[in-house]
């Protein structure tokens, strides 16, 4: 009788051993293939962040062949550190806008056209940043032929 227990024990220790191995093994992998939503949502909250903000002042602007546009920007820098490598360029930024709106037409500034020219702005503007500008808004945007 005490070898029939014995094994008995054994048997059901065995069992759970190899429990405890699926399970241990099962979490292994369950986080390897599918990591937690809240890894997923940590990456998307810090792209998400805002950064900080730089206003431009107004700008009047004549627009390439008649017309004018008149607007205010803000400018969104990468990290904490750009926003005062972004004042120290303010005057060149407000040159390069100014250079960019005065090249576009009436038909380049009209509605359907203003997310391709936030993004030259965008493209221009951090060549003269050093890639320190995350975006470019629009806090006023009025044109008038």
């Amino acid at each position: 009788m005490r070898i029939g227990i014995s094994r008995k024990i054994f048997a059901l220790l065995g069992i759970f051993l190899i429990g405890i191995g699926l399970g241990a093994g099962s979490m292994i992998v369950k986080e390897k293939f599918f990591p937690k939503d809240s890894a997923k949502e940590a990456i998307q909250k810090e792209q998400e962040k805002i950064g900080p903000l730089v206003e431009m002042e107004e700008l009047f602007v004549n627009l390439d062949g008649g017309g004018f546009i008149r607007v205010e920007i803000t400018l969104e820098g990468v990290n904490a550190k750009s926003k005062e490598k972004i004042q120290a360029k303010e005057v060149f930024l407000r040159d390069k806008v100014i250079t960019v709106l005065g090249s576009k037409g009436f038909q380049d500034v009209q509605t359907d056209n203003r997310e391709k020219l936030k993004k030259e702005l965008l493209t221009e503007l951090n060549k003269i940043c050093n890639n320190e500008i995350k975006d470019v808004l629009f806090k006023n945007f009025v044109y008038q032929f």
